[in-house]
């Protein structure tokens, strides 16, 4: 019965009473933690090693003012302006000017970008790229939209034996791009068009392409991923293309056994960050000239690995109890904390001990503590049953911000009450901003248990067994009012994490970088 929650997902007073409405204000105005920027790998179908995630000690070092106004990769492109492909490798910067604050709903800003690359080959070849993006963005909710229109465009590629320069006046380049905050992971989607006019050469060059993109960030992955088709002309040539450049990159963990013998611990977990760029593309016309050029290619930048060794916890009693793996991990990571030998993985976990977990997986950033002095002229309470004096509140209240935890009634959280399965799984679900993928109106599970599934968990259980985090037991059961334990929590919160680490960047990179028209 309890193995159930192993399998791996296939397919996130007057004093407290016053401090109570300054958290309530803070909840609304508090950010959604991003791992990842869309057009990291700029809109022009080039690739870059992609932005590295931060480590667990960087988080703890963090402070609000490490905002980063310029960000510069490594960076490859394939140009297609000659009538045959050329690789180029150099450098992109990105740059933003102007802010738009977490208080606003509608802003605008500037973000530049800037590539220098010179040809793969040696050859007397180079692109000097300087665009200026207006950018209009607004928020409706959790979502945000940014339309980017260029307002400066200046470019030079010498491909061949010809130099082209760009006609400003000629030419356009639009970006449009819908982000969707959940609690753990940032989706995106964006469309891209441009149309430029090149000078050079004995007639004008002329470039289209449109295209859409997909990504998302989260705490222990991201992956950007675009399908762009381009046509290339002048008066005495045509040719057509698609390209597809993807980036990921992830958090894995490795296992390594000490060699000496004198020493303290057996072995720990460590973290490898390490990124998978790549670009590939196939010619569909070409240049009677270049008729015998592949018509299918690729291009890559090596993964640079990043290392972050992990705590060691004494877990030795836990040896062979079938979450032994999950439970060290979680402990390793920090996303359980205490003294590990205290740990009994039989007992009941409790709503506050599983949601304090959920944040510390999700590595969200926690609610700010208001200062006592602080005052406020109306006096709330979020649960009466949490005083900011539980070691867990800010866990509880930041879950509740991103809207992954809730009451159960009479507006009280029960914080001290064993959680149920299905509370633990609408959680899960609500982590991962997934509830869409149930149906509506209610569903019908699969499960044999099915009409002992609550109204309001019916839809996330529904999605779970969708994208494969439920398992039932041998007889078809979920057994939605049980009790979950320690153990059968550590398993699904590891299942989760392995997700976000995995699952996620096979759908956004695979499923559209090997799909071609």
């Amino acid at each position: 019965m309890k193995r159930m929650f192993k399998s791996r997902i296939t397919s996130r007073v007057s004093k407290k009473l016053s401090f109570a409405v300054s958290l309530i204000l803070t909840l609304a105005l508090l950010p959604v933690s991003v791992f990842a920027n869309s057009g990291d790998i700029g809109y022009f179908g080039g690739i870059t090693e992609g932005r590295r995630l931060p480590k667990t000690t960087e988080l703890l070092l963090a402070s609000e003012n490490d905002d980063e106004e310029e960000v510069e990769f490594i960076y490859k492109e394939v140009i297609f302006l000659s009538g045959e492909p050329v690789e180029f490798e150099g450098l992109l910067s990105v740059e933003s000017s102007g802010q738009v604050t977490e208080a606003e709903n509608v802003g605008t800003y500037e973000v530049t970008y800037r590539v220098t690359a010179s040809d793969t080959t040696g050859e007397d070849a180079l692109i000097d790229r300087n665009i200026i993006f207006n950018v209009n963005w607004r928020r409706e909710g959790k979502q945000i939209i940014k339309d980017m229109e260029s307002s400066t465009w200046r470019e030079t590629v010498r491909a061949g034996d010809v130099t082209f320069t760009l006609d400003e006046r000629q030419s356009y380049f639009n970006v449009s791009i819908i982000e969707d905050h959940t609690a753990a992971v940032t989706y995106y989607r964006g469309d891209t068009s441009q149309r430029a006019v090149y000078t050079g050469g004995d007639t004008p060059t002329t470039h289209e392409t449109y295209g859409s993109f997909y990504g998302y960030g989260c705490a222990w992955s991201n992956t950007e991923t675009h399908r762009m088709d381009g046509t290339v002309y002048n008066d005495e040539w045509q040719m057509q293309y698609q390209i597809r450049p993807s980036v990921s990159v992830s958090k894995t963990l490795q296992y390594t056994e000490n060699e000496p013998t004198a020493i303290s611990f057996d072995g720990n977990y460590k973290e490898v960050m390490a990124n998978e760029s790549g670009l590939f593309y196939d010619i569909f016309v070409s240049p009677p000239q270049f008729f015998d050029t592949p018509k299918t290619g690729s291009a890559n930048i090596p993964s640079a690995n990043v290392f972050e060794q992990l705590i060691a916890p004494d877990l030795n009693f836990l040896k062979g109890h079938y979450a032994e793996s999950d439970i060290k991990k979680l402990f390793a990571m920090q996303v359980l904390g205490g003294e590990p030998k205290f740990y009994i993985p039989n007992q009941a976990i409790t709503r506050s001990q599983y949601t304090t977990a959920i944040v510390k997986a999700l590595k969200l950033p926690l609610v700010e503590m208001p200062t006592e002095n602080r005052r406020n002229p109306a006096v709330v309470m979020l649960f009466p049953d949490v005083s900011q004096d539980d070691p867990n509140f800010q866990f509880i209240m930041t879950a509740y911000k991103a809207g992954i935890a809730v009451g159960r009634s009479n507006g009280k959280f029960f914080a001290d009450s064993p959680i149920q399965r299905e509370e633990a799984l609408v959680i899960l679900l609500r982590c991962l901003g997934l509830e869409n993928l149930g149906l509506d109106p209610t569903p019908t599970t699969l499960f044999t248990d099915d009409g002992e599934i609550s109204s309001w968990a019916r839809r996330e259980l529904y999605a779970a067994e969708r994208i494969g985090i439920i398992s039932q037991d041998e007889d078809g059961h979920i057994h939605p009012k049980q009790q979950v334990t320690k153990a059968e929590a550590a398993a699904l919160i590891g299942s989760l994490i392995n997700y976000m680490r995995s699952e996620l960047k096979l759908d956004y990179a695979e499923h559209i970088v090997d799909y071609v028209y």
